[in-house]
């Protein structure tokens, strides 16, 4: 995604499951992503995050812009053997 594109992302914010679904995380390495954010200073955290009664919410420009830079995005899937 280059910058052109995530200026286009939309700002909103996501729960866990859309924002493992966008940015192509995991559900469970979101949730643990956001409980890290969570323990950090608001001025300090990459992503912003915030509790709610019903589980985390991610700023989702703040999300795809972290899973942009290099060694912070989901892992590449690999091709078995057998293609």
């Amino acid at each position: 995604m280059s910058d052109a594109e995530l200026e286009k992302v939309e700002e909103i914010w996501v729960n866990m499951s859309e924002a493992a679904e966008i940015s192509g995380y995991s559900y469970h390495r979101v949730r643990k992503l956001a409980w890290q954010m969570g323990q950090e200073p608001e001025e300090q955290r990459a992503i912003k995050v915030r509790k709610r009664s019903n589980g985390w919410e991610m700023w989702l420009p703040d999300l795809m812009s972290y899973a942009q830079r290099s060694r912070t995005g989901p892992p590449l899937k690999s091709k078995s053997h057998n293609e």
